[in-house]
């Protein structure tokens, strides 16, 4: 029994290491806003899910909980030969600070925040997301149904 306990613990150290010194993922790249009239580059590769976001106001619903909300209008496209699932739980928002604000927490509180849907190729949905407190979303994230985040743009 003692002979197996050495291997064990020696494997059980080398895995905590080897998770430890992985390699981070890349973050994903922020998408800018795109300048009304301006030519997409034939270079460019698009990507599989467009995000766009500007700074909006809420309306507070009738659930609403009270307090401040800092919001952003969001459109999702599927630009890809999948179908992309799309969910309020999905988005996170940054601030000009740097903190991040979770969507989740305001779930709710405002009319028109972001449906539930199934993206097939080419649809897009717009809708609301918002984070409590009073404060200047600069980007929104948009992760998958892995909770990896798949895509991030500027709140203009």
């Amino acid at each position: 029994m003692r002979a197996l306990a050495a291997p064990i613990a020696l494997t059980a150290v080398v895995l905590a290491s080897a998770a430890c010194t992985a390699p981070a993922d890349d973050p994903v790249a922020v998408q800018s806003p795109e300048k009304a009239g301006a030519k997409s580059s034939a270079a460019k590769k698009p990507v599989p899910i467009k995000l766009t976001a500007k700074r909006a106001t809420a309306k507070k619903s009738v659930i609403a909980s009270g307090g401040a909300l800092s919001c952003a209008r969001v459109t999702v496209t599927n630009q890809s030969k999948k179908n992309v699932e799309v969910n309020p739980l999905y988005f996170s928002l940054t601030d000009t600070t740097g903190a991040k604000h979770d969507t989740g927490d305001a779930l709710g509180d405002a009319e028109g925040q972001i449906d539930n849907v199934t993206l097939a190729p080419g649809e897009h949905v717009t809708g609301l997301v918002c984070g409590k407190g009073k404060w200047v979303p600069k980007v929104v994230a948009m992760t998958d149904t892995s909770l990896s985040e798949a895509v991030r743009a500027a709140v203009s």
